[in-house]
């Protein structure tokens, strides 16, 4: 019995293990973004970063919008059933700082 309860526990350790932020994992398996992003907004405060900051954090963005503000776009993967991708947005103020960021559906 205790060893049927210690590999339960190592497996629950080990789910929760392959869903947090890793850098390595976000430049190298973008298609899975998707499972790590929320463990990436609760380890770093993003707002506020630079856009400097970001891309050492991040890489560079799949896409960089001006207009109507600077955004940069970063792919996570497919979202749902797969009909949409799910994209982390990070907006920036004058500054080059972030001042919001949202996860969508597109």
């Amino acid at each position: 019995m205790k060893k049927l309860l210690l590999v339960i526990i190592l497996l629950i350790s080990l789910c929760s293990c392959s869903n947090s932020f890793d850098k390595e994992r976000w430049l190298k398996e973008p298609e899975k973004r998707n499972s790590i992003v929320n463990s990436l907004i609760n380890k770093y405060e993003l707002e506020g970063m630079t856009e400097t900051q970001i891309v050492d954090l991040l890489g560079e963005p799949e896409q960089k919008v001006d207009e109507p503000f600077r955004q940069y776009v970063y792919y996570l993967g497919r979202a749902g059933l797969g009909v949409d991708d799910r994209l982390l947005r990070l907006n920036f103020n004058n500054n080059g700082e972030i001042e919001s960021y949202k996860v969508t559906h597109d």
